[in-house]
């Protein structure tokens, strides 16, 4: 008998609970994982059920360093022990018992010289179950009758135990288990079914979450309800109190964030996963939280920096004019056009009546100042991003001001017309550049040292009318780069230029719309080993990387714009979308990249490594005023708000340990719709696509690895294909096919050189195209139908009731289209396969909603020469309604006359159909086997093992194994992956093994 072994998998953690200080549990289907929180790695994985997934666990502490663990899920339920010394892991009884009804909570409490299990079923019952014989000692049914959907349990001995009931009914029941009969409280409320309830520590306090989307918390003395919170978009899982008032607390919920609350507030929001964060435990202040694409995140509580309110913002207030004072003072007309922190603790503020005013921050005193000629009415203000040690003034007659500390330092005329806008950075020590814009749109680069400031260059326009939006110049003064407020991005050479006669610079290299038709935000330059790196920022939300230089040899297309020069050429190395508002600015920080974002009336600052989110704050940002000011121990903020100045300091370090640490990385919270294996000599990997149009690559192993995601494709990616290895002469790449919904076909050139040290991977677009004009059609499967030196044939089966043929140029890095050929006018195209024969001869295999299968022979139409454009007849219909209803899947192989082609169907069939090629004049087909009922549901996935076995997977959760003559079972295992939509199987005859990759909601590999 064949065996089908769990070898990873990246699901859904549906439960998490601290042991210790330093261990953490997680419960992902049926496997408990338990996690070192000093180092970050899994130390423990074992399987704990069969066939049940993992929905809670239970420590209790014993002596000599031994903790108790309860493990509860469906029907079954077993106790595991872990000594905290030493790491062993064992099962306490050797066994997992069974139940006959659902369980909702559990609980571990000494009666004498042992532990007691105590557990809550679904029907408001609790059983006390003995830890030696799994039997049950004690039934305790509650006075109300009713299904509940989550429960609770507190107290340290069996006579103590407290029960609280969430039901159907939106009530949650609390009694104690020595007098059922007498319900203590039924707390109402909620409108809608209760998820969740918990006990604080001491028992006093109650909270509840609910379908309503609401936290509520209980007074368990009174009866009362304390509070009732509103905040998730979705609906909520649970809450846990961090401290015994149940004033402090953590939530999670449905819209894939949690919540930390203070006294009724939400004080922190940090987002985890797309969808569903599921669950949350504390302990000593420390959090963990469980997502729904297997994420777990680690952080610290009360270190939110959330701001909510302006009130929480030391203001800083104008002076007003009175009688007896006469400096300094506004009228009450005056309004500030502008302001820049120059250091800690000093502001500058202009405002439009030509006001030039310092602000003591530490003392709130203001002075007046003899401030720059030309300011009333206008003033643009920056101020060196970092630690604001420059600031230029930008006034109505072209001049340019420069203040050091409170002081004018130099001012001169760099423009005949008003400057509009003004950057200013610092390259090393004292050297600073400026780049200042005025409104004729002319661009003017100066240098400023400790005792210079000159001219450097004026920038070229690189057409009329190209307004200036960002600017950077690089730290070793050789570029310059400009971002345009149409999305286009423009570099500058400073190689050659002579600074006696400053010169009209040329646009060596432009990358028109960067950031599509919004506006770049940011730039930044970061030297590296790989040479000149330029970050930016936009309007859209995303942030690109670029580099400066000759493009690698490998480098796609689509990702080089050319130069004027060699070394001037533009090459983008990744991308990622960082908010859905807009990236304000971005800052280089103790090695560390920081965003500054705006979305929803909030500025954040987020981390781009952890993409964890250091401090917001409302009605910041956005078209106000504001300014970061990075101090060596702390970071100062303040912006403008209604005629006065807003700020507030952050400790730097805590503020930049404020982010989660990773236990575990997630892959998707939504579907997986499809999965291929790639194999190396180093490591297994497998490319997954799905509902989040991500592209991402994953690293098998036991605790697996996400190595590179990358979203190009608009809307779901439906198919995956991968082209054979060394193609085209790439020896250390791989060619990776996707398709999906808006008619998208892209091909992405993967570097497994990289997997030597699988720490990460390089995943590049290679070459796009649109299938139709129409983008409400769908592409619902592609497969390779013939390679040839550097071009594949990739035929696609498309929702119109069409297959199209396209041919995929990987050295020209293009797709053509080279035929269409029509099946039945009303079937769409479900699932297609292809087959090259050793004549030459090559067939696409198409499976129709009707249960037909239809062929098309390519061997005249997919040639090396082959380029034109036309609808062939329609695909011969080969075998009529082998299934009853829609064919999901489909795998063909070659055999000695011809082929053979493995259906499975919506009917919860497999069929076997040989077909012989070479019957004269068309093939014929003759139906071998079919197995009626194969799985308990529709076949969702079938891959060919070698030519003697088939592997088959279906919504039934089941993965089987087939002998191919006569569809003989050879093993069939459950999958723990939910709503499984793909599969797929490799095998290494050298070797004799083999894997089986399983997606859906998660991801598992099987050995065999």
């Amino acid at each position: 008998m064949q065996e089908l072994v769990a070898q990873c998998q990246i699901l859904p953690t549906t439960t998490v609970a601290f042991l210790s200080d330093a261990l953490v549990a997680a419960g992902n289907g049926s496997m408990l994982s338990i996690y070192d929180i000093q180092t970050r790695q899994m130390v423990h994985q074992k399987q704990v059920f069969l066939y049940t997934r993992i929905h809670g666990i239970v420590a209790k502490p014993s002596a000599g360093g031994i903790v108790q663990m309860l493990v509860f899920g469906g029907k079954s339920w077993a106790v595991m022990e872990i000594n905290t010394n030493t790491m062993e892991l064992n099962s306490a009884s050797n066994h997992t018992y069974e139940i006959s009804d659902w369980i909702k909570a559990g609980h571990l409490v000494r009666a004498k010289d042992s532990w007691k299990v105590v557990l809550t079923t679904a029907h408001n019952c609790v059983l006390v179950m003995s830890l030696e014989t799994g039997s049950c000692e004690q039934k305790v049914t509650g006075a109300e009758q009713c299904v509940l959907y989550a429960a609770a349990l507190w107290g340290d001995s069996i006579g103590d135990l407290v029960v609280a009931a969430g039901t159907v009914f939106n009530t949650v029941l609390v009694w104690r288990l020595n007098t059922p009969s007498n319900v203590l409280w039924r707390l109402q409320g909620h409108e809608g079914v209760v998820f969740g309830v918990s006990f604080c520590r001491n028992g006093k306090a109650l909270t509840s979450v609910s379908d309503d989307r609401s936290v509520r918390v209980w007074n368990l003395e009174s009866g009362r309800i304390e509070r009732v919170l509103y905040g998730h978009r979705a609906r909520v899982w649970k809450c846990v109190a961090v401290n015994e008032s149940a004033s402090w607390l953590i939530s999670c919920s449905e819209d894939g964030t949690c919540r930390e609350w203070r006294d009724g507030d939400t004080v922190d929001v940090r987002p985890q996963s797309s969808k569903n964060v599921w669950t949350v435990d504390v302990r000593a202040g420390m959090v963990v939280s469980a997502g729904g694409d297997g994420s777990l995140w680690l952080w610290q509580a009360g270190t939110s920096r959330r701001i909510e309110s302006v009130d929480e913002l030391q203001p800083v207030q104008l002076p007003v004019c009175k009688p007896d004072q006469s400096s300094p003072a506004l009228r009450p007309s005056e309004n500030v056009r502008g302001f820049a922190l120059v250091d800690a603790q000093t502001a500058v503020v202009i405002t439009n009546s030509d006001h030039f005013m310092v602000h003591d921050l530490a003392q709130r005193t203001w002075r007046e100042v003899d401030g720059p000629c030309g300011l009333q009415g206008y003033a643009m203000v920056a101020a060196e991003p970092v630690d604001g040690s420059l600031v230029a003034i930008g006034c109505r007659n072209g001049a340019v001001t420069l203040l050091r500390g409170t002081c004018t330092w130099a001012a001169a005329r760099l423009h005949n017309a008003s400057v509009r806008w003004l950057c200013v950075s610092r390259r090393v020590g004292s050297l600073y550049d400026i780049v200042s814009v005025d409104d004729s749109g002319d661009v003017v680069w100066s240098i400023v040292s400790d005792n210079s400031w000159r001219v450097a260059a004026r920038l070229q326009r690189a057409s009329p009318g190209t307004r200036v939006s960002a600017a950077a110049v690089s730290s070793d003064g050789l570029w310059v780069a400009l971002g345009s407020a149409r999305g286009s991005l423009y570099i500058y050479s400073a190689q050659n230029i002579a600074f006696d006669e400053p010169p009209m610079l040329p646009v060596a290299c432009v990358w028109p719309q960067a950031h599509g038709s919004y506006s770049v935000s940011t730039l930044l330059f970061d030297m590296s080993e790989s040479g000149t790196v330029l970050h930016s920022g936009g309007r859209d939300g995303w942030r690109r990387t670029f580099c400066i230089g000759e493009p690698p040899v490998d480098a796609a297309a689509a990702d080089i714009r050319r130069g004027n020069q060699i070394d001037a050429s533009l090459y983008r190395i990744s991308a990622a979308s960082v908010t859905p508002g807009w990236v304000e600015r971005l800052y280089k920080c103790c090695g560390r990249l920081l965003a500054v974002t705006f979305f929803c009336k909030r500025l954040a600052l987020a981390d781009m490594v952890s993409g964890s989110v250091l401090f917001s704050c409302i009605d910041a940002g956005g078209s106000r005023q504001w300014q970061l000011l990075f101090a060596s121990s702390f970071l100062r903020f303040a912006f403008v708000n209604r005629n006065q100045l807003l700020t507030t300091q952050f400790d730097l370090q805590q503020l930049l340990n404020t982010g989660a640490q990773v236990l575990a990385t997630g892959v998707s919270s939504i579907d997986l719709r499809c999965v291929q294996l790639l194999q190396s000599d180093q490591c297994s990997v497998v490319v997954v696509g799905g509902e989040d149009g991500y592209l991402r690559v994953v690293e098998c192993k036991k605790n697996p690895q996400v190595l590179a995601a990358v979203k190009r494709h608009r809307s779901v990616i439906r198919c995956i294909q991968v082209l054979p290895p060394a193609f085209a002469g790439f020896e250390n790449s791989r060619f990776v096919l996707t398709a999906g919904a808006g008619s998208e076909m892209r091909c992405w050139k993967l570097d497994t050189g990289a997997f030597d040290t699988p720490s990460k991977a390089v995943l590049v677009e290679w070459a796009s195209a649109l299938l139709s004009q129409d983008t409400d059609m769908r592409v619902m499967d592609i497969c390779v139908a013939r390679c040839h030196d550097s071009v594949a044939y990739v035929a696609a089966a498309c929702s119109d009731a069409s297959v199209a043929l396209w041919r995929v140029d990987v050295a020209r890095q293009q797709f053509f289209c080279v035929s269409r050929s029509a099946v039945a006018p009303t079937r769409c195209v479900l699932s297609i396969g292809s087959v090259q024969l050793s004549g030459g001869r090559a067939f696409v295999l198409a499976g129709t909603t009707d249960g037909s299968i239809y062929l098309w022979e390519l061997t005249d139409v997919a040639t090396p020469v082959s380029a034109t454009v036309g609808l062939d007849a329609q695909m011969k219909l080969l075998v009529p309604h082998v299934h009853q209803s829609g064919v999901n899947a489909l795998c063909v192989q070659a055999q000695a006359n011809g082929l053979v082609v493995a259906s499975g169907g919506d009917d919860c069939s497999i069929s076997i159909t040989s077909i012989n090629t070479e019957s004269s004049p068309n093939p014929t087909a003759q139906l071998v086997c079919k197995k009626n009922l194969a799985h308990a549901s529709a076949i969702q996935g079938l891959s060919f093992v070698d030519a003697n076995r088939l592997c088959s997977v279906a919504t039934d959760q089941r993965v089987a194994l087939w002998k191919c003559d006569g569809l003989e079972l050879l093993k069939m295992e459950v999958t723990q992956v939910a709503d499984p939509s793909a599969l797929n199987a490799h095998y290494n005859g050298k070797c004799c093994q083999g894997q089986v990759a399983v997606a859906g909601m998660g991801l598992q590999i099987f050995s065999f």
